[in-house]
């Protein structure tokens, strides 16, 4: 149900033919992360690595709210009058951009700082979470260079 809400929300924002066409790249990473945080809940019951696992999941959840959090100030974003934007805008975007590229390096801090693990699964996943998480930070510097493009694209008013 949510993710029919948010491919809805998803779907409304680049049908709106808006002046910011953000990427579906960021898009696509929160898919994958949703589908690899339902394979991680599963892993929950009955893991011996329980704690780790829980701690995994949980990292999956703050990311996807963070990128719908993005999402939604994307929105905002996108439906103000571009006479009245300014760059506090933009960079407000992109100082959120951060923010979600601090919690992947706190993400892959912390997995690697797991030594053993009991079962299989929970070392795999890891792993792709580690990947995961280098990628997303990735494609979230290509959203940031668009949006600085667009930031230095706007024009500046003449204050004199």
């Amino acid at each position: 149900m949510k993710k029919l809400i948010f491919v809805v929300f998803a779907a409304i924002i680049l049908a709106s033919g808006v002046s910011y066409a953000f990427d579906s790249a960021l898009l696509d990473m929160y898919d994958e992360l949703q589908q690899e945080s339902n394979k991680i809940r599963v892993l929950l019951k009955g893991s011996k690595d329980i704690v780790l696992v829980s701690s995994m999941w949980d990292s999956t959840i703050v990311t996807m709210t963070q990128l719908e959090a993005y999402f939604s100030m994307l929105g905002i974003f996108n439906i103000i009058d571009v006479k009245q934007m300014d760059e506090k805008a933009i960079d407000y975007l992109i100082r959120w951009l951060n923010k979600i590229k601090a919690t992947n390096e706190l993400n892959i801090k912390s997995l690697n700082t797991v030594k053993t693990t009991l079962e299989r699964n929970t070392e795999l996943h890891t792993a792709v979470l580690k990947v995961f998480y280098r990628k997303l930070s990735d494609k979230i510097d290509a959203e940031i260079e668009k949006l600085m493009l667009i930031s230095e694209s706007m024009e500046i008013p003449d204050q004199g």
